[in-house]
């Protein structure tokens, strides 16, 4: 086949053959591939990153990269992430966005709920931006339940080691919050990068400035954050994804405020970039901006995620 190496991710090859559609190929089914008008940014299972073009090896399941004055053999399967990297500003970009609804007649009201995610990548630096919300509508009535926003740039020291900035807003008025605005540094290590998983954990500050569903609003709050996030993946037939990400505060302005904020989702691949998604979420808060109102929320979302 002859055409456009368009990408690697998570054990499957992109292809674009010349006058066909793209072509998608598990890494363990190819014997090799060539591509030296390209360089590449190549990302492996055991922390390396690399820059360079491909020259087919006589080895099966075997390429070898020519980067700089150097030359590695590479296993085809230890390969987790390539994309070209000279190529133009818009295609370091990816992400998804999903949508849901339901609505019960004997209720009369209808739930909605939405996602979605945009990164980029280059070669120092990872920068996403996220966004949900939960809303219940009536024939009378649209309240705004539960919203999320974050901004999270990572800057790569090394293969594995990054330092993090993050600015985020929240709102959730199960648990008494109008809102939050959140700004945030740390660090963080991406200790797993195998065939089927990624995982990666960070620390660091994050300032709070909160605001309840009564309108009283507090100064900058002072917490210490843990997160840990963990991806599977499996691109054989049913082709499933599953992410989880748990964040952890401990309050410095507040004592004896501890909270938790959760996310897990599982995606499933129902034709080419569209899965079904179903989502849950968790959030607790030992003192939550309203006295007297729960401690935790938690709720499962169900929808249509379209990748890009």
């Amino acid at each position: 086949m002859i055409g456009e190496v368009k990408k690697i991710k998570l054990g499957v090859i992109t292809f674009d053959p010349d006058d066909a559609n793209d072509v998608t190929v598990q890494l363990r089914n190819l014997k090799t591939v060539t591509a030296i008008t390209e360089v590449f940014r190549i990302e492996t299972v055991d922390h390396n990153v690399y820059f360079g073009e491909l020259i087919k090896y006589d080895s099966a399941n075997y390429v070898k990269l020519i980067h700089g004055v150097d030359t590695s053999i590479l296993f085809l399967q230890d390969i987790t992430v390539l994309y070209p990297y000279e190529k133009g500003f818009t295609q370091r970009f990816s992400g998804n966005v999903g949508l849901g609804y339901s609505f019960t007649r004997s209720s009369d009201f209808g739930r909605l709920n939405f996602d979605g995610t945009l990164k980029y990548i280059s070669q120092k630096e990872e920068i996403s931006l996220s966004a949900s919300g939960i809303y219940t509508m009536t024939d009378t009535s649209f309240t705004r339940d539960n919203e999320s926003f974050s901004l999270k740039n990572n800057y790569y020291f090394s293969p594995t080691w990054f330092g993090t900035l993050l600015l985020t807003y929240q709102r959730n008025t199960e648990l008494g919050l109008q809102r939050r605005y959140q700004e945030g540094l740390g660090a963080g290590n991406k200790f797993i990068t195998s065939k089927h998983i990624y995982a990666w954990a960070r620390s660091g500050l994050v300032f709070n400035q909160e605001k309840s569903t009564e309108n009283v609003s507090t100064g900058t709050l002072t917490e210490i954050f843990g997160q840990l996030q963990f991806n599977f993946f499996r691109f054989t037939k049913p082709e499933i994804n599953f992410d989880m990400a748990q964040t952890f505060y401990y309050s410095l302005s507040q004592k004896g405020r501890f909270r938790n904020d959760g996310e897990t989702n599982l995606n499933w691949e129902i034709i080419d970039d569209l899965d079904l998604n179903l989502g849950f979420y968790n959030n607790y808060d030992s003192k939550p901006p309203v006295k007297g109102n729960r401690k935790l929320d938690f709720g499962i979302v169900f929808g249509v995620n379209y990748s890009f």
